[in-house]
């Protein structure tokens, strides 16, 4: 059966599917088709993600994150007395990613898509205009906020639809290693990546009172032939990198820097938390300059909420090991989609599952990996709550030592993880929500 495309009204969602009798000049009672995807003990959840090609080292393991949340509910009697049954598609980091979750949705008659690829950016469209309810890794485009997508749920909570917005977390980091001068490097074909480095450039780096020196935004995903992003670095007199790019690019250019006798007193990255890396042998060869940022609790901190994490990837998707931030995003997407089952009840309604979810206001990652609440409010779609009294933005960062990951905690800090402000010169006025507007939100 095919999807009405109905994005700019549910009336005619529901007048599509309800068919109406009438006899001797009275109308009979409407019956409900069945939704598609759901029967009255299951319900079908197809989840979009890159196992194999370029972006794999960055999510190729979403899958286990899914299944260890999916497990935990369906071992709990599934929601509302429906099991959960979840397709999995590899998109091979491509343009497959729009065609297997048309595949999904016009094949396997799924109810919703969970699209956890850093080319989800190629598909979202296609979903909205066929009512398909859609969760998104949040990593892979700026359309996440954007006037018309409020369809579209983010793992990251609420957001403006760019990329640009900075804050002084990632400075602070490097200010406290004794960093100077800045590069920062990001991937050309990614919207996110590349707007991430030029505004943290812009903004992030003189907040924190240090030295731009090097811009590279045009790097080739996934890419491990570095030699001219390392000779760049090198001869700009950088000794601070930040680095919006996947695990194997970011370690290609550490190592070169290593092999160039680059003196470097920090370089962040924002992949590379995990098993994987540790099961490599240039873990042993890292500098504690080298730190890895995650928003996500990591599991060394052992802490109720990591420690069930544990347990669901162990119980029910056969992990043992740290998790990486694939892993981390299908836990988190999965949950989400929970979340909005729950809220639905027994009757599921595609045109009205972004609503339902989004009237839970805020939530914590994953059931409390996140170091702050994030906002699904329809009140603060599209917008950044920088408000005196909203939780400022936050980071834990981490480093390898002796094998392991060692959390690199704020000196004289009360907490684990560190924090920042929100850069006001960097968040467009349209992009910026009031105390009014803020206040709003359900909590």
């Amino acid at each position: 059966m095919g999807r009405a495309s109905v994005r700019s009204c549910a009336v005619a969602w529901i007048a599509g599917m309800l068919s109406v009798s009438m006899l001797a000049g009275v109308a009979a009672a409407a019956s409900a088709a069945p939704v598609e995807g759901v029967t009255a003990d299951a319900v079908k959840i197809g989840f979009v993600y890159s196992k194999t090609g370029v972006a794999s080292a960055t999510s190729g393991d979403s899958d286990v994150g899914c299944k260890a949340r999916v497990g935990r509910e369906n071992a709990a009697g599934g929601v509302n007395g429906r099991k959960i049954d979840v397709t999995y598609v590899d998109d091979a980091s491509s343009a497959d990613n729009l065609t297997k979750a048309q595949s999904l949705v016009q094949n396997e008659h799924v109810y919703m898509v969970i699209n956890d690829s850093a080319f989800a950016f190629l598909t979202y469209r296609w979903l909205l205009d066929h009512n398909v309810p859609l969760i998104g890794g949040g990593f892979d485009g700026n359309y996440y906020g954007a006037p018309g997508n409020e369809k579209v749920i983010s793992a990251f909570g609420n957001s403006p639809p760019i990329s640009g917005i900075q804050t002084t977390l990632t400075s602070k980091l490097m200010k406290a290693l004794g960093a100077t001068k800045v590069a920062g490097l990001g991937y050309g074909v990614s919207p996110s990546s590349s707007a991430a480095v030029k505004s943290f450039m812009q903004y992030a780096v003189p907040a924190g009172g240090l030295q731009p020196v090097y811009t590279n935004t045009s790097v080739d995903f996934g890419s491990t032939d570095v030699s001219p992003l390392v000779l760049g670095i090198k001869n700009a007199g950088a000794d601070a990198a930040f680095y919006a790019m996947n695990a194997n690019t970011n370690l290609a250019i550490a190592q070169g820097l290593v092999q160039n006798n680059v003196d470097m007193k920090a370089q962040l990255m924002a992949t590379g938390y995990g098993q994987a890396l540790l099961d490599q042998p240039v873990s042993k060869t890292l500098s504690p300059n080298i730190l890895f940022t995650t928003g996500w609790a990591p599991v060394e901190l052992k802490t109720k909420a990591t420690k069930r994490f544990q347990a669901d990837l162990q119980k029910y998707a056969g992990y043992t090991g740290v998790p990486d931030f694939g892993i981390y995003t299908g836990y988190i997407d999965c949950d989400l989609a929970i979340l909005g089952l729950q809220k639905q009840g027994k009757d599921l309604d595609p045109a009205a599952f972004a609503d339902d979810l989004r009237s839970i206001g805020t939530f914590n990652s994953g059931g409390g990996l996140g170091c702050t609440d994030l906002s699904l409010s329809p009140e603060t779609y599209g917008k950044v709550t920088y408000t005196a009294d909203s939780p400022p933005p936050c980071t834990w960062a981490l480093r390898v030592k002796d094998g392991k990951f060692s959390i690199f905690k704020p000196k004289g800090g009360k907490t684990s993880y560190w924090t920042g402000k929100v850069i006001d010169a960097s968040v467009p006025p349209e992009y910026r929500a009031t105390a009014t507007t803020a206040a709003k939100a359900p909590q």
